[in-house]
């Protein structure tokens, strides 16, 4: 077999393999020989028929086997000795015993690149220590969580829950009418809303109009939206709203009794408050660990540049454009909106299709310097917290990934890349200040569909 390669590209290679006639008649021979010893033939027993009569009764087959036959031997020395990424075409021949046949591939290779300095990669997170204002807002929060709202023949105070009817019209006309899909700016009936909360999402001047008014109360109140308002019918213009309540329910907050603390494992007031702080802690742990796995990977990225394979960029462009329309098509979004800005998505989804690749191959490198493996445990480990993370059974995932051996290897893959991830973390130059904004929303290396080439 006379193999020729011939560079395209950096990354892409054209390889002719020309098998002569000798070749592909030693491979009938062969194949031949095979079905002789199972071939049935009217008058004869298995293994003793003329093999003019099997080549004759199984043509069909015969041919079919010898494709087989060469397209893997061909397929095998084609790439021996190199790094394939991917095959972008196959131009195959048709085999015939005694003829010489000549098969083309083109792959798209693994780059080479010499990997830059990878340890001590400088990462700034901020403290993980829960400050006063971040313990103070959680324990409220938990508080106001587990407050009690019982009817009260009072008006209404800051934090009080009411139950309200009110409808809006802009110059005379219903707001519901304006914008008939946003009942919230419109008409509402027995709603509740928090008296003077701050943090209300409902009608600003609504909210702040229930303080003082109690039950059977009614009033009129204005709401100017701003020029850049969300709804765009209600920018710029004044709604006046007439309110009426129907019920006050005061806030009670719960107190904090021996009763209260059981119910978070704690004996006194002290260590209830340490939980907090404790858990505040915890999740600053987590978000800080993201913020270094992002800051690393961009580091290393940045000391160096290499061509990426064409192919494995095209396809990881379109499995980001893909993710992206799911995601906000479920999220109430129609395929219009995309067409408006296919040019400015299709220049992200590159973007970031082109890093994420770059990454992982980074990663693959960072691996094999440091022999770096995946063990059994690694993947038992990353099959639960992909459980957890999707609310399914463990043996679920197992299942499926029985049935597909290629999706097991993405998985490996994948696996592999967060252990050379959690590596360079584990070497990195660690600063305590303001994170830097280096997030990609598309370059996850713990997303379990990651798309892994490398």
């Amino acid at each position: 077999m006379n193999i020729q390669s011939e560079d395209i590209n950096e990354t892409r290679k054209k390889i002719t393999a020309t098998i002569s006639g000798e070749e592909t008649a030693a491979a009938e021979k062969e194949i031949l020989a095979e079905f002789a010893k199972s071939a049935k033939i009217q008058g004869f027993r298995p293994g003793k028929a003329p093999l003019n009569l099997i080549k004759g009764r199984y043509k069909k087959e015969l041919a079919d086997e010898m494709g087989r036959k060469l397209m893997g031997d061909v397929y095998k020395e084609a790439i021996k000795d190199l790094q394939v990424m991917s095959v972008v075409s196959v131009e195959e021949a048709e085999f015939k015993a005694g003829e010489e046949a000549t098969v083309t591939f083109t792959f798209d290779m693994r780059p080479e690149f010499e990997l830059p300095d990878y340890k001590g990669l400088p990462v700034t997170v901020p403290s993980t220590e829960a400050s006063d204002e971040e313990f103070q807002r959680t324990k409220d929060y938990i508080l106001n969580q587990r407050a009690e709202y019982n009817v009260a023949e009072k008006a209404a105070e800051t934090g009080d829950y009411v139950k309200l009817d009110y409808s809006g019209t802009v110059d005379g006309q219903p707001v519901s009418e304006l914008i008939p899909d946003n009942p919230m700016y419109g008409d509402q009936t027995n709603t509740w809303e928090e008296a003077g909360s701050e943090d209300a999402p409902g009608v600003r001047c609504i909210i702040d109009g229930l303080v003082g008014m109690k039950a059977g109360d009614e009033k009129d109140v204005e709401q100017t939206f701003a020029d850049d308002f969300q709804v765009e019918a209600l920018r710029g213009k004044t709604a006046k709203y007439h309110v009426k309540v129907h019920e006050v329910r005061e806030k009670k907050m719960p107190e904090i009794n021996a009763e209260f603390l059981k119910g978070f494992n704690v004996e006194t007031e002290e260590a209830f408050e340490q939980s907090i702080k404790d858990d505040i802690k915890s999740q600053k742990e987590h978000q800080a660990n993201g913020q270094k796995r992002e800051q690393v990977i961009q580091a290393l990225s940045g000391k160096i540049e290499f061509p990426l394979p064409e192919s494995i960029v095209e396809n990881e462009t379109q499995h980001v454009l893909r993710d992206f329309m799911a995601r906000n098509m479920a999220q109430g979004a129609k395929e219009e909106d995309f067409e408006e800005r296919k040019d400015e998505l299709f220049a992200g989804a590159s973007k970031a299709a082109r890093d994420r690749i770059k990454a992982q191959l980074l990663l693959s490198a960072v691996a094999e310097k440091e022999e770096i493996k995946v063990e059994q445990d690694d993947i038992q480990q990353a099959i639960m917290q992909q459980a957890m993370a999707s609310r399914r059974k463990p043996e679920e995932i197992v299942k499926e990934l029985q049935a597909d051996r290629q999706r097991v290897a993405q998985f490996q893959q994948n696996v592999l890349h967060n252990k050379a991830l959690d590596f360079l973390v584990s070497q990195a130059t660690v600063t305590e200040g303001e994170a830097p904004h280096v997030h990609d929303e598309h370059c996850d290396h713990d997303h379990e569909h990651e798309h892994s080439h490398a």
